[in-house]
């Protein structure tokens, strides 16, 4: 199967319709809205299409130059796809797509050195294919779901398997994994994080009317990429199909694929070799990448995540990357990824803002994807879609959208602490069985809250419309209306939360609830810009 002119990728067209596409048809058809693919994936996708432009394009200098590569993309990359498409092979003999073709088993080494075909499963040491889709049973993926999970003969098709070693080649995470033999050289069994996946980090694209236009919007000039030019000459690298590294000793391969801008776009962070059943396949370490969460090896956050200022545990601020936590929307982050990026090293979102801004009059829409890992595990997998307003993009905007989720934010510990104080009125042996729970005091503690929690938030989304409205009217007489709206909104999703939450059915419950919910409107109208109700006396 040819990844370059066969078609394997899931797409909707314009008449809404689905199917599958090559990387041909995405980087030439108009027609292809977009991709239908789970979060992972889409990032996988995006990175190598965008892999493909820049090696076929070259990274434009500037802005001008940027707004030229449009026309260029679909004559551009079919003849580089042509010229490449023995690399794009998914069972090719020498270079098969992301896999290293004379891998083998380590106990087989000595007795078929050129024959990696005629390893079978009998020898244990094959891995199912399974194991590179985070949905399904394998490993320490959760058999919850996956029905097939005791069924040894399951075969992906070759055009999952193009999109999983894709997938997993990016965002695999670091842990023990089986050793092979790659060049002579038998692989450790320890391996670290694929370039996607440390600190489980929020991946951004900018969204165009079609895919094409997404593609485009994405692109980078050099002048947008100065974390990466400071890295000095050669920064800007080459495909890892153009210099696939013969082995883990074949440094300057190496160097080029860990530590280069195009070289780790589509990424060999795990030695793999599929075989043609479906079913099985080798798979060991392969190539340790540096990372900007990594103190010990740094290197420049990827393009598609977004930096921020963290409290260090010296009460230092230090940049981090935004990843995802589970239970908190990303709508609460927004404010922080859509900061454009002004300097070098500084916080921001995704690297495409700077031109996106700039080429924008009405506002953006932007796709937010997130892969949650918990070290080796696969915990959710999470995509939002925004638009972004020209009042959003501004300073004013970013600190008004920040101050009220932090509003928001707020408004929920109070309506914790107002829950935890009408248990504590309740039930008078509250506190000794925290006490008794000891380690467990915070989980046990969080057990009436966190249902709330979750009510509250839902319930505050559904009225986000609230807040935009607000922000767009900032500087005009109609803000301080369009405020208290959304304010209002705010109040009474915490009292109807406290309502459904405390009960009061015994008198105990009622003054219970009584006192609870002063505490609430306290801060409610401590905190909201809204007027002095009777509620508080």
């Amino acid at each position: 199967m040819n990844l370059a002119f066969d078609e394997w990728i899931p797409c909707v067209r314009n008449n809404g319709l689905t199917s599958y596409a090559s990387l041909a048809d995405c980087l030439s058809d108009t027609d292809i809205t977009d991709l239908v693919v789970r979060p992972h994936e889409r990032v996988a996708l995006m990175r190598l299409l965008l892999c493909i432009s820049y090696a076929s394009l070259g990274i434009p200098n500037n802005y001008k130059e940027w707004l030229e590569v449009r026309d260029n993309i679909t004559d551009g990359t079919k003849n580089y796809l042509k010229k490449w498409r023995n690399s794009f092979e998914l069972f090719h003999k020498e270079t098969p797509f992301l896999q290293i073709s004379g891998l083998q088993n380590p106990s087989k080494s000595k007795k078929n050195k050129n024959n990696s075909d005629s390893v079978d499963e009998e020898d244990g040491s094959l891995t199912s294919t399974a194991k590179l889709d985070f949905s399904l049973a394998s490993g320490n993926n959760s058999t919850l779901f996956d029905h097939e999970a005791l069924n040894n003969n399951r075969a992906a098709t070759p055009e999952k398997l193009a999109l999983d070693i894709l997938t997993y080649q990016m965002f695999s995470p670091g842990g023990l994994i089986g050793s092979v033999v790659w060049d002579g050289q038998t692989t450790g069994r320890t391996s670290s994080d694929a370039p996607c996946v440390p600190g489980s980090m929020l991946h951004t694209f900018v969204r165009g009317d079609n895919l094409l236009d997404t593609i485009h919007l994405n692109i980078l000039a050099q002048d947008e990429l100065s974390d990466y030019a400071a890295l000095g000459d050669g920064w800007q690298g080459k495909p890892i199909w153009e210099f696939f590294p013969k082995g883990p000793q074949d440094s300057e391969a190496v160097k080029n694929a860990t530590q280069t801008f195009l070289g780790r776009m589509v990424p060999l962070s795990r030695a793999i070799l599929l075989f043609p059943d479906g079913k099985s396949m080798l798979m060991g370490n392969g190539l340790t990448f540096p990372s900007f969460s990594n103190a010990k090896n740094p290197f420049p956050s990827e393009p598609s995540a977004t930096v921020v200022l963290r409290q260090g545990k010296k009460n230092e601020q230090e940049l981090v990357l935004l990843g995802v936590h589970i239970g908190k929307s990303f709508w609460r982050q927004l404010h922080a990824l859509t900061v454009q990026r002004l300097d070098k090293g500084s916080v921001g979102g995704c690297l495409a803002l700077t031109h996106a801004y700039q080429d924008s009059s009405k506002g953006i829409d932007i796709i937010v994807d997130g892969l949650a890992r918990d070290q080796a595990n696969i915990v959710d997998v999470i995509e939002s879609i925004f638009h972004v307003s020209k009042s959003l993009q501004s300073k004013n905007g970013h600190m008004f959208y920040k101050s009220e989720v932090k509003c928001a934010e707020t408004i929920a510990s109070a309506l914790n602490f107002a829950i935890e104080r009408w248990r504590f009125l309740v039930d008078g042996g509250w506190p000794v069985r925290l006490k008794v729970a000891g380690a467990k005091k915070r989980e046990e503690s969080t057990k009436l809250s966190a249902q709330a929690a979750r009510n509250y938030w839902t319930s505050v989304e559904q009225g986000l419309h609230f807040l935009m409205e607000a922000m767009d009217a900032l500087g005009t007489d109609a803000f301080c209306e369009k405020q208290q709206i959304w304010h209002r909104l705010l109040k009474n999703c915490a009292l109807s939360v406290y309502r459904e939450t405390c009960g009061q059915e015994s008198d105990r419950k009622l003054r219970a609830f009584i006192m609870g919910k002063r505490v609430l409107l306290g801060s409610i109208y401590k905190h909201l810009n809204l007027p002095a109700a009777k509620e508080l006396a």
